[in-house]
């Protein structure tokens, strides 16, 4: 029988050749898993980034509809107010406005006074109070008395304030401290001393500083009338709504002796008006009752 011959196969080559396929698939494979993992990192950056989208657009409708539609509304649904109501908003938050710009108010609130003859109770206070430098006053006076001061000061006459609004406990102790300091340094009887104290400080409740609308100058009140300050203010706080508050000869009004460090807010109307008659406050509302 014929033999047959053996294949011969180099051993040599073989592994050659299956080392290099294997080299190859091993180099293929570790390139589509990194594209492959890259793929999948982008894919969830996508979902994530889709996810904060939705969110926001969601976020931003519920601001919309909550702070848009729902007082849209909430107004259309509420019913209508009253004449009377309607007319009393109205003349509280938009009041008229002068030449100059400041609020013009009605006499209810220009004229009110607090005095021996209109005293008020423990429980009365401004609505709303409002600081100004070192003071407090009633709000609604506040934008007047700045554009006073502002004037004042352009001319090179600064107005200070020792004094605005003062409550009712605040002036019971300060009556009975004059009443006390009478009675140590002239003697005088409790009586007497109450009686006297009365012109210069006033009892709780009599003060017009408890309305709000009455301020002092930090000036001395002997020698106050002859300044400049004093001379400026007689000449131009009328056009901002003050008048001094107890001006001279006109205790029997007032009830308190004559102080021109005293300033108060009666608008600007009543202020000229009280000018040209030269009429302090309880002379003029008596003035305007007869007619």
């Amino acid at each position: 029988m014929a033999k047959r011959r053996k294949k011969q196969y180099s051993i040599g080559n073989t592994s050659r050749g299956k080392l290099g396929l294997g080299r190859r698939s091993m180099f293929v494979s570790q390139e589509k898993q990194a594209q492959h993992q890259a793929a999948r990192r982008l894919k969830i950056w996508s979902r994530v980034v889709g996810v904060i989208l939705t969110l926001g657009l969601a976020g931003l409708a519920a601001f919309f509809v909550w702070y848009g539609l729902v007082p849209y509304f909430v107004n259309e649904l509420r019913p209508p107010a009253q004449s009377g109501e309607s007319s009393q908003v109205s003349q509280a938050e938009l009041p008229d406005y002068d030449e100059m710009g400041l609020p013009e108010y009605g006499n209810d609130v220009n004229l009110f006074v607090i005095n021996q003859t209109s005293p008020a109770t423990a429980e009365y206070a401004p609505a709303s109070l409002a600081q100004v430098e070192n003071i407090q006053v009633d709000a609604r006076i506040v934008d007047a008395l700045r554009q006073m001061v502002s004037a004042a000061k352009d001319d090179n006459l600064p107005l200070i304030f020792s004094e605005g609004y003062v409550s009712y406990e605040e002036q019971g102790r300060r009556f009975q401290e004059q009443v006390q300091a009478m009675i140590d340094e002239e003697s005088l009887t409790a009586v007497m001393a109450k009686t006297k104290a009365r012109a210069v400080t006033p009892m709780a409740g009599e003060s017009d500083f408890q309305t709000g609308l009455c301020l002092r100058l930090a000036a001395d009140k002997e020698t106050f009338s002859l300044s400049k300050t004093y001379t400026w203010l007689k000449t131009n706080m009328g056009k901002y709504g003050f008048v001094f508050r107890y001006p001279e000869d006109k205790l029997d009004y007032t009830g308190v002796e004559p102080d021109p460090t005293v300033l108060r807010y009666v608008g600007g109307k009543n202020a000229s008006a009280m000018q040209q008659r030269s009429m302090c406050l309880e002379e003029y509302i008596d003035n305007l009752d007869e007619h």
